[in-house]
């Protein structure tokens, strides 16, 4: 029976590898197959998560060839990354709430009974009247003062007329005088009756004048009766319904501009000296699903001493309507931005015993092996899961990303192909 143990043992495990291997490639292909994005990075992680625990077994085996007096061949399989200059971006999130510069209530300048136009969700224009006051008689007072105005210049006219033939008659008279023909008193008389004629005039001028401001009054306490949209927009509610009475300082509606509308947020203070007019932003509409590129448009001078936080503005379209005041914002700010930059991914930065930063890099690069190099390394800032390389590697640097976890230096690699 032990002649046939060892053999039974090596297939079993054999076809449990092959079963184990056809399992994982059959779960690989699902994933990809229903492109189910978080399941294939939580694989990717578990595979490196295996790979480095590989590496490490593999460099305490080439230690122990080491101080044995063997050359170990190349051990552990690794990925590598060509170093470019990109753009580096780093940005913070923080979450805001859209408003709009034109959200008033509409008021009455007149009192009385009120006739409504509008309905809400209705959209209307500047200028556009969107209700009336009943005016108590003031029409009809209006229609009386113009009758008196256009009496007034009727007899304003009239008296013109007049003052013509009164100046003919004075006219003549004057040149007879003079060349010593008639009498002196048709004279006088002629030239009494022109003067007096010119104070009429002056007298139904000034009658003109006050009837037609009176016709303007009343006018103008008509015109107060209407009440008109102060801006284009929509009436985003209906405060006072037809058929009440009303007076100046009533709402009526609510009236809301859905032209270019702005998102309000607080910036901590420590942003202060990255944030200024004209740095770009991305915002996020969760409710709506929308993506908006825009840049901020004011900068508040005041630091709030409660929450030691900043204001600004950032302007939206309302795209049709569908941004509406008060949605939820969610704000992405560029608070650094270096377009010539060397970054990595943060998680194959390691820490030494003395908090020194370092990364794995390979050299003398044959084929598909290589030698593991161990570098030191300035940072600079950071953004999501990147880091900025401001010292210690190169453009062309092949930096080694996964399988780095437990590499040790000038360890020989494999490289995946």
């Amino acid at each position: 029976m032990k002649k046939f143990l060892i053999p039974i043992i090596v297939l079993s495990t054999f076809t449990a590898c092959k079963k184990e291997t056809t399992a994982k490639e059959a779960q690989l292909e699902s994933l990809i197959k229903n492109k189910d994005v978080a399941g294939l990075q939580k694989y990717k992680e578990r595979q490196k998560f295996k790979l480095d625990s590989i590496n490490q077994v593999m460099a305490n085996i080439d230690t122990k060839l080491i101080s044995l007096g063997a050359t170990p061949a190349a051990s552990g399989v690794v990925s590598i990354q060509k170093l470019e200059l990109t753009n580096f971006v780093q940005h913070f999130d923080i979450q805001g709430n859209v408003t709009t510069d034109e959200d008033v209530m509409v008021q009455p300048n007149f009192s009385g009974l009120l006739s409504l136009y509008v309905k809400k969700g209705q959209n209307v224009s500047q200028g556009q009247v969107i209700g009336r006051v009943a005016d108590g008689g003031l029409n009809d007072q209006h229609k009386q003062a113009l009758i008196q105005v256009s009496a007034a210049n009727a007899q304003l006219q009239q008296i013109k007329a007049n003052a013509n033939l009164a100046k003919i008659a004075y006219e003549k008279q004057a040149a007879l005088w003079n060349q010593k023909i008639g009498s002196e008193f048709q004279y006088l008389q002629a030239k009494t009756n022109y003067e007096a004629i010119q104070s009429q005039i002056a007298a139904a001028q000034n009658q003109v004048s006050a009837t037609q401001k009176a016709a303007d009054a009343i006018k103008a306490n008509l015109a107060k009766t209407s009440i008109v949209a102060p801006f284009s927009g929509v009436i985003d509610e209906v405060v006072t319904q037809n058929g009440q009475v009303v007076s100046p300082g009533s709402n009526i509606v609510k009236l809301i501009s859905l032209g270019t509308m702005r998102i309000q947020a607080n910036v901590p203070e420590n942003y202060l000296a990255k944030i200024r007019v004209g740095t770009p932003v991305k915002v996020f509409l969760p409710t709506i699903n929308q993506n908006i590129s825009s840049r901020i448009r004011l900068v508040g001078n005041y630091i709030d001493p409660a929450n030691r936080t900043f204001k600004i503005e950032i302007p939206v379209s309302s795209y049709g309507g569908i941004v509406k005041p008060n949605l939820l914002a969610q704000v992405s700010i560029e608070s650094y931005v270096n377009p010539n930059a060397i970054q990595i991914p943060q998680n194959y930065v390691y820490d030494d015993a003395a908090y020194k930063s370092y990364v794995f890099v390979a050299t003398n690069i044959n084929g598909n092996e290589a030698v593991a190099k161990k570098v030191y390394v300035n940072l600079g800032e950071k953004s999501s899961n990147m880091v900025e390389v401001t010292s210690g590697l190169n453009v062309g640097d092949q930096l080694i990303t996964d399988g780095s976890k437990n590499l040790t230096n000038g360890q020989k690699v494999k490289l995946a192909q």
